[in-house]
């Protein structure tokens, strides 16, 4: 009878605590990273921002939520529990069909309220658009749109958050968007 070949045993553990060494270790080196990021940065008095072919000013004490910011396409400004976003869009169509979809995602997909009628803007620089106010159970808001059909493109600026200090939040908003143009290089 011939009699089975005996494997010869070879030690997993080395293997294993080399894998879990290396995993411990890129875990740890991301905690350690997102721990020593900034998700804030200040954005110094008087200097403008661009998002786009947006540019504006900040109001002072409001600062860029690094997170939560697109390069080239969203920027999220926030003072306390308020957010200042504003997104750049290409677009091609009529001026009224996105700010229909935002109403509608707004009032179906998040449960807010519009709150009267949509309304016309126009800024000291020229910047005309549609604007709305909106309201929940925990936030309100406004939002204003800008669609340049000659540039092709499409600028959303929504100011939003908490009633506390929000009738500030809001001046400094309106602050912002009339400093506002869409003369930012590309």
């Amino acid at each position: 009878m011939h009699e089975p070949s005996r494997r010869i045993p070879y030690r997993t553990w080395p293997g294993a605590l080399a894998v879990f060494l290396a995993i411990a270790a890129y875990v740890g080196g991301l905690i350690f990273w997102d721990r020593h990021t900034p998700g804030a940065r200040p954005l110094p008095a008087g200097e403008t921002v661009s998002v786009g072919h947006a540019r504006f000013e900040p109001a002072r004490g409001w600062q860029m939520d690094v997170a939560r910011s697109k390069a080239g396409r969203s920027l999220m400004l926030f003072k306390g529990n308020h957010k200042f976003l504003v997104t750049t869009l290409p677009w091609a169509g009529g001026p009224d069909g996105p700010l229909v979809r935002q109403q509608r995602l707004m009032e179906r997909g998040q449960g807010l309220s519009i709150e009267g009628d949509v309304s016309d803007f126009v800024t000291m620089w020229g910047l005309q658009g549609k604007t709305f106010a909106y309201y929940g159970s925990k936030i309100a808001g406004r939002f204003w749109q800008v669609v340049d059909q000659r540039r092709k493109s499409l600028v959303q600026i929504d100011v939003y958050g908490g009633s506390d200090g929000l009738d500030e939040a809001m001046a400094d908003a309106r602050g912002m968007l009339e400093s506002m143009d869409l003369e930012a290089p590309l």
